[in-house]
């Protein structure tokens, strides 16, 4: 006897992808995660420009997460270029960081997978709902004033260069955010409490291997060294390493996972990784909260990643906060350098997770080649694996209730399906 499962277009996602599950004779036979989009080629566009396109090129890779392509690219070339930045660009770049957490976490909070847990299609379905959909929408806005100010605008910002920014803003035009940001604070501290409220269908798969950087002095964006719960603990480039990137017949995106002897296995790279692996880095305010709503750490139900999403927008709030009250304009824009060869490798946290890019240039600071390996393409191995799991543990229910919650599980990984797909082997 043979049952399908089949979703042909996923909902609430960013990029078209659908899933396959064929259940015969008791057993799952068949499972794939099907990405169609079509692959843009990033890596071998970008051969033969100069360094300065790669950071706005790369940009345009997403349009949810600009700032994690550029802030991977410009580290990576001025790894090469040997260019050390101060600590006012440093601390900028960070709360550009901050604006694009804040944004990208509200829209999947609570207009992609909030949803899930009120049974409607979509924020708008439902009077009861509207509340909560206001809270996001409040909060995507302060996300998207910071990246304008800093940025030069909310979506592709133009301002990020090798060495600094074009262009800095004044004290002024941040601390004029202050009053929005603390209010925004206030109720992302609720927030946390209503994530930790939402009804999770209690699926637990406890060999996750959660891997993200860890940073000695602060919670991770722009600097660290990669750590995992299985003892990983190692430099960038090295971590690169460890990686196999593979092709699978139904996708057009890669996949990825880590070598060990003679086999390849997945992992979870975002919010619920670098939660559990840097929560003693977060403030005590937020810590507290975390306590009071009742959250066991580790968190090894990926549906309550929207329960680590919530706390990181907090924690962004809270940061850009600190770092605009510290903030004073830098004498200069960006440092001086010369361009040279080599290659280098560097990682930032997107709000999905660790964003890994490899350059090699010329000289003259010309691209021979590239390699971009996105959050989405690393975890799309886990999510099949998380999906078999719930599947097998539910397989004598009706089709309708394993496709429904099937898509909750792609969902609560927020998979930027646009982001994975840059390059067909």
């Amino acid at each position: 006897m043979k049952k399908t499962i089949r979703v042909d277009y996923l909902s609430r996602v960013e990029g078209e992808g659908g899933v396959t599950i064929e259940i015969r004779d008791g057993a799952v036979s068949k499972l794939n995660m099907k990405v169609f989009e079509a692959p843009r080629f990033f890596e071998a566009f970008l051969r033969g420009r100069p360094y300065p396109d790669i950071i706005d090129f790369t940009a345009r890779i997403c349009g949810i997460c600009p700032v994690a392509y550029q802030m991977s690219s410009v580290h990576a070339i001025e790894r090469i270029f040997g260019v050390g930045i101060e600590r006012p660009i440093r601390d900028l770049r960070r709360l550009l960081y901050c604006g694009e957490w804040i944004q990208s976490h509200a829209l999947h909070v609570y207009f992609l997978q909030g949803p899930d847990f009120y049974d409607v299609e979509s924020a708008w379905a439902d009077k009861r709902y509207l509340p909560v959909a206001m809270r996001g929408l409040n909060l995507k806005k302060i996300g998207n004033q910071i990246i304008t100010i800093i940025g030069g605008r909310a979506i592709h910002p133009i301002s990020v260069r090798v060495g600094g920014f074009y262009r800095t803003p004044g004290r002024r035009d941040l601390t004029s955010l202050l009053p929005d940001l603390e209010r925004a604070y206030v109720e992302s501290l609720k927030g946390i409490k209503w994530a930790s409220s939402l009804p999770f269908n209690g699926e637990t798969l406890p060999d996750i291997e959660y891997v993200s950087l860890r940073h000695p002095e602060e919670y991770p964006m722009n600097e660290g060294r990669v750590v995992s719960n299985r003892g990983l603990d190692m430099e960038m480039d090295g971590f690169s390493e460890c990686l196999q990137e593979y092709q699978v017949g139904y996708s057009t995106a890669l996949h990825s996972g880590i070598k060990r002897d003679s086999s390849i296995s997945p992992y979870i790279v975002g919010p619920i990784s670098r939660l559990n692996l840097n929560h003693e880095k977060l403030p005590a305010e937020i810590r507290g909260v975390i306590k009071e709503s009742g959250i066991m750490l580790p968190i090894k139900n990926t549906e309550m990643g929207i329960i680590a999403r919530s706390v990181e927008i907090a924690y962004a709030l809270y940061e850009a906060i600190r770092i605009i009250k510290d903030y004073e304009m830098p004498d200069r824009a960006f440092t001086d350098f010369e361009p040279k060869g080599g290659v280098a490798t560097w990682i930032t946290e997107a709000p999905r997770g660790m964003l890994i890019h490899t350059y090699e240039l010329d000289d003259r600071g010309y691209v021979k080649g590239c390699n971009i390996i996105p959050p989405t393409s690393q975890n799309l191995g886990h999510i099949e694996k998380d999906l078999l799991n719930f599947i097998e543990n539910n397989i004598g229910k009706p089709s309708y209730l394993l496709k429904k919650g099937s898509e909750r599980i792609i969902r609560s990984y927020d998979p930027c399906i646009s982001c994975s797909v840059h390059l067909l082997m």
